[in-house]
């Protein structure tokens, strides 16, 4: 009977020959993406699965397949494996594929781009009640895009997905009704859709709608939504909050104005009235060095007695 440490050390002798005699042809393997994600796949045992369900003709995993080769989850991406699953799932009436895969041709992405057939899948996706692909329809014709401009298209389209919960949807058509584009320039409308989007967390109803509010002169409505679109993510809403409060802060005078005031010197990444205002403040109450920090924050974005008074800080300190 062998020794169980001798077998052992034959194997390891055998694993090392065959890894010098190898070796090479794995690291040209390993050369290749396409390689790569080959061996990556070949130890995902969920992503194995999905494939096995996928041909089981189970559409939503095709799509979710694609998903995953179209934003690199556990694989490399991979935008011509995404299309072909999208494709798959778009076949099997998945509305979410189809609405995929009219991305992918619309940006081309992994496949030729082709901004008609895009028009024709986001419609068929639309149909499959994938209402996001509904509004991407309202989108492509109000743009001309797979299709000549069309308003009327635009404005049905939109008000489709807007009654089914897609913020982006009632924004632009709010802004066909703000404008009168095909339809009625009716502004009211245009507000309570704008409202609407706003609601449903969608920055540009916010903002537009502080648009209105601000050149109807009614700046603590326009504060509001500007601040909301701002929480929401948009940077040139936070630009203009900070603009605004400058109309209503004209002096701080208190720990709510220093508060707001600072607050929208911290979200705004250009205009330095606010900035100013906290550095005067500081300044006035003997922290010199925390003025500095605001008035250079101030000055670095344009505010000239900003600069000043940072030289008047250094000259004295």
């Amino acid at each position: 009977m062998f020794n169980k440490k001798f077998v052992i050390a034959i194997i390891l002798g055998l694993l090392i020959i065959l890894a010098v005699l190898f070796g090479k042809n794995i690291v040209n393997r390993l050369s290749s993406t396409e390689d790569i994600t080959t061996l990556i796949e070949s130890d995902s045992t969920s992503i194995a699965f999905y494939k096995k369900a996928c041909r089981f003709q189970d559409g939503e995993v095709c799509n979710q397949l694609g998903d995953i080769y179209h934003y690199g989850r556990d694989v490399h991406t991979n935008f011509g494996e995404a299309v072909r699953f999208y494709t798959k799932a778009c076949e099997l009436e998945d509305g979410a594929g189809c609405n995929n895969l009219a991305f992918m041709l619309n940006k081309g992405l992994g496949i030729e781009r082709n901004n008609w057939n895009a028009l024709k899948l986001y419609k068929k996706a639309c149909k499959y009640g994938e209402i996001e692909a509904c509004y991407n329809v309202g989108a492509m014709y109000f743009h001309g895009e797979g299709a000549k401009r069309n308003y009327y298209n635009a404005a049905h389209y939109f008000k489709k997905s807007c009654n089914k919960g897609i913020g982006a949807g009632c924004n632009d058509l709010a802004f066909m009704y703000e404008h009168g584009k095909y339809v009625r320039k009716d502004l009211s409308e245009a507000m309570s859709l704008y409202s609407d989007a706003c609601d449903m967390g969608e920055a540009s109803g916010c903002n537009n709608l502080a648009h209105i509010h601000e050149a109807r002169k009614n700046d603590v409505s326009a504060r509001q939504f500007y601040s909301k679109a701002c929480d929401l993510g948009d940077t040139p809403s936070c630009n203009r909050l900070e603009s605004v409060l400058g109309k209503k802060i004209l002096a701080i005078k208190g720990d709510v104005d220093l508060k707001e005031a600072t607050n929208a010197c911290n979200i705004s990444t250009q205009g330095g009235t606010m900035c100013y205002k906290v550095g005067l403040y500081y300044e006035n109450h003997g922290k010199n060095e925390t003025a500095r920090q605001y008035f250079t924050k101030a000055c670095d974005r344009g505010q000239s007695q900003s600069c000043k008074h940072l030289g008047d800080l250094f000259r004295t300190k």
